[in-house]
């Protein structure tokens, strides 16, 4: 009874030291996801999509022991989250849009000042029937980047006058604190 409290005890720590640094290392073992650590902080900028500019803040955290990114974005008030992570190796996301759905991406290509994510569907939207993200486009240059441009794309039904693949481009700036707009 005795061996088997102290091999219980035994599981029980492993699983709770030892698993969630091994997770870590495979976050910082996979070179997109440390390229996203980058841009960790708060930025500010706008958004210029279908002919209209729309003021942005976004913030870009870590979450889950390291492991996980999380982008805050508030486009003109209204906010989405997306989810940066880990599958299998490979760096994917969970875009919590304001179009009331959940589009997965993965990431499609990486370079030395970009990262390209493009619409997974194993989530099981259909463009046939509701619109939702289907790529994202990150561009910054160097470890400790001030500026950053970025692409959202979405595609499927038409939705307040948006029809087809609507390019959405965005410009930031890092800044300690978000302005009070």
């Amino acid at each position: 009874m005795k061996t088997s409290k102290i091999a219980i005890a035994i599981l029980i720590s492993t699983i709770v030291f030892v698993l969630p640094s091994l997770a870590q290392d495979n976050a910082k073992q996979n070179p997109a996801f440390e390229k996203m650590k980058n841009i960790l902080g708060k930025w500010e900028g706008t958004l210029e999509r279908s002919g209209k500019k729309i003021h942005l803040q976004t913030q870009y955290r870590l979450i889950g022991g390291g492991v996980s990114i999380v982008e805050d974005w508030i486009e003109d008030g209204e906010e989405m989250i997306t989810v940066y992570h880990n599958k299998n190796g490979q760096l994917n996301a969970v875009h919590y849009c304001g179009l009331g759905n959940a589009p997965t991406l993965a990431l499609s290509s990486i370079d030395s000042d970009s990262l390209t994510f493009t619409f997974d569907p194993i989530c099981g939207l259909n463009p046939k029937k509701e619109r939702f993200v289907t790529r994202m486009l990150y561009r910054f240059k160097g470890g400790n980047p001030t500026e950053m441009y970025s692409e959202g794309v979405s595609d499927g039904i038409s939705i307040d006058g948006e029809e087809g693949e609507v390019i959405g481009k965005v410009t930031l700036t890092k800044v300690d604190e978000w302005s009070k707009n």
